[in-house]
């Protein structure tokens, strides 16, 4: 199994603003809320603050000034993967991150780890903040929610980015009833990660992002990963009319450039940029891919 969905970058940023929370799978406690309104919008600063939306408690980490774009994690990984671009694009352009339900420190609850459950949460919290059509930036699992959610509320999105995705099933666990059972889930979340990278990787490269493998749990996974090999809007994506940006490594044999090249077909207009790397580019190659999303950002109107 190789170039398992995760996202490597800026990784001594990765506990910007946030504890490991350690939750079982009973754990919900529910975090304190802050003023909708203390979004943080000084220059030079990244703040996490918990957000109530839909009936959940998310959490996010906010940076820079300008028109809102918002960050979506992918499956085995959590809002601390994109503390670099948050303010690269202010003040045109103000990052946010959010933690999924179930991940880092949002909260969790027993149920509702789906990519329609996520994806009507990531509504929930638009709201919320006020936002009516955001830039919406999705990896590997991220970018399947992003792809519902386009389907579901054309009218809440500004642009999309598809980074490293499917519009059909993505299996990365082939006995997915048993995680959080007989396997443990942290077992299983730390192969996925490890056998992400290229034999021989340092250890330290991919340690942080081991270190917040307690922050979801067994339930989390196993139905986030369900919910993933089951997803299939392939044929559909012809309704997004919003500007859409794909990006792909020709070395990725999970959203493989056929992939990448079928989603673009179907979406008018959409920009497809392939990179000479695996799955994750932003870890291969981050400055290129800066790049290319800051391009896409002023091209917008």
């Amino acid at each position: 199994m190789t170039q398992r969905p995760l996202l490597l970058l800026a990784l001594p940023l990765f506990l910007i603003g946030c504890q490991s929370t350690g939750q079982s799978d009973r754990g919900s406690a529910k975090l304190a809320v802050a003023s909708d309104h203390t979004a943080a919008k000084t220059a030079g600063e990244v703040r996490r603050r918990p957000v109530p939306a839909g009936g959940v408690t998310l959490s996010i980490l906010e940076g820079g000034t300008g028109k809102p774009v918002i960050f979506v994690h992918g499956v085995v990984t959590t809002s601390n993967i994109f503390p670099t671009y948050l303010q690269a694009y202010s003040p045109a352009y103000r990052g946010i991150a959010v933690d999924l339900r179930g991940y880092g420190d949002s909260e969790k609850p027993s149920t509702g780890f789906t990519i329609k459950q996520f994806s009507e949460d990531l509504i929930a919290l638009a709201n919320k903040l006020s936002i009516e059509k955001p830039v919406w930036v999705g990896v590997s699992m991220g970018g399947m929610i992003l792809q519902q959610l386009a389907l579901d509320h054309p009218e809440r999105v500004g642009a999309l980015v598809l980074v490293s995705t499917t519009d059909g099933a993505m299996v990365l666990d082939k006995d997915l009833p048993t995680i959080g059972r007989q396997r443990d889930y942290r077992d299983v979340s730390h192969n996925i990660i490890v056998e992400s990278f290229p034999p021989g990787t340092p250890p330290a490269l991919y340690q942080p992002l081991l270190d917040r493998i307690p922050t979801w749990n067994g339930t989390v996974l196993r139905e986030a990963l369900t919910s993933m090999a089951q997803a299939n809007v392939h044929g559909r994506l012809h309704a997004i009319s919003a500007p859409t940006l794909i990006v792909v490594g020709e070395k990725d044999d999970v959203a493989t450039p056929a992939i990448a090249r079928g989603i673009q077909s179907q979406i008018a207009g959409s920009k497809l940029v392939e990179f000479q790397t695996g799955h994750f580019m932003m870890a291969e190659d981050p400055e290129r891919f800066r790049t290319v999303l800051g391009d896409f950002l002023r091209s917008l109107k």
